[in-house]
């Protein structure tokens, strides 16, 4: 039986490439897409969103909702300067913008809105009306799902499992001590991890072990199809970005972070050395703001919250995103 998901995102590059495969796999029902602030500001990742969706042909059945387009207090505090995030966005030796997620899409315009409804209302009236549990994977920052959290905890319980992509144990990108999307909203994300449901928390050290060569965007541009010229595009943009602001362990690769959560919902052995553990965020606006402490060694004495997988199979999750691409006809 396919399993009941909303994916909540932040829709840049590889927010896509999440939409596009969980749209593609029998293994999962869309029930809905909301979008957040957070690799853009929430203008450009709702109109991002709307286009992905347009160019599946899937807007008549899968809904775009607007979310949150701030922070639950990040940006309200003062002096929380001490953790800095890097630049997303510099120019190469050409004057030419490198950056990990393009404002706006290279797509048609989108011709439909989002749901009128309030976010909130949505989420509620969406999982409560679900005869299964629903899954929520969010891969932006996790202020829309705090949110959901305080306004209706008992939702806990018509929640199947909350994927994340977030964190890192020993990798990060956004600053020396955390990744963006924790960074983002530090306070929603320990609201989050602290919920109750099950969480399954996928972090860059997962994500960075499942990286995509550019050699293999030449198959998605053999398909001949919009999807997997879109696809293609993306993987270009996002190992351009790499090279260029954040070099991996060897050129010409990119982690498609998001996608990673979707694949795991399709086949849970794409995620190794996965552990139960106990996971907090550091809330305190210091060095370290935004976070992820994966305590490994079982040092607390808190119950634990959380599995976070250490690593990912690269050649399953490259074969499954292609696979789902090529069967847009």
């Amino acid at each position: 039986m396919a399993r009941n998901v909303i994916l909540d995102v932040d829709t840049g590059s590889d927010d896509a490439c999440a939409i596009i495969l969980a749209a593609l796999s029998p293994e999962i029902n869309l029930l809905g897409v909301c979008a957040v602030n957070g690799n853009r500001p929430l203008e450009d990742t709702l109109t991002n969103t709307l286009k992905i969706v347009e160019l599946l042909g899937l807007q008549d059945k899968i809904p775009v909702v607007k979310g949150a387009a701030e922070p639950l207090v990040h940006e309200l505090l003062p002096g929380r300067t001490k953790n800095p995030k890097t630049p997303e966005i510099q120019y190469d030796e050409n004057g030419v913008e490198v950056c990990y997620h393009p404002k706006k899409f290279n797509l048609p315009e989108p011709t439909t809105k989002p749901v009128e409804e309030n976010f909130v209302t949505w989420y509620i009236n969406t999982i409560k009306n679900s005869p299964e549990k629903v899954t929520l994977v969010p891969v932006g920052p996790l202020t829309n799902i705090a949110i959901l959290l305080r306004a209706e905890p008992s939702i806990v319980d018509n929640i199947e499992e909350i994927v994340i992509m977030g964190g890192g144990h020993i990798e990060r990108n956004s600053t020396a001590a955390a990744e963006f999307n924790i960074w983002k909203d530090p306070e929603a994300a320990e609201i989050v991890l602290n919920c109750g449901a099950k969480i399954t928390l996928v972090p860059l050290d997962a994500t960075h072990a499942a990286s995509t060569k550019l050699s293999e965007v030449q198959q998605y541009k053999d398909l001949h199809t919009p999807v997997g010229d879109m696809m293609a595009e993306l993987i270009e943009i996002r190992t351009r970005a790499y090279n260029i602001l954040q070099p991996l362990h060897e050129p010409d690769l990119c982690p498609i972070h998001d996608a990673l959560c979707i694949a795991y919902l399709i086949n849970p052995d794409v995620l190794k050395n996965v552990i139960y553990t106990r996971v907090d965020v550091d809330i305190s606006g210091g060095f370290a703001d935004g976070m992820t402490i994966v305590d490994t060694r079982h040092f607390h004495n808190l119950p634990d919250n959380c599995h976070v997988a250490l690593s990912a199979d690269r050649d399953l999750f490259n074969k499954i995103l292609f696979e789902r691409v090529a069967t847009f006809k």
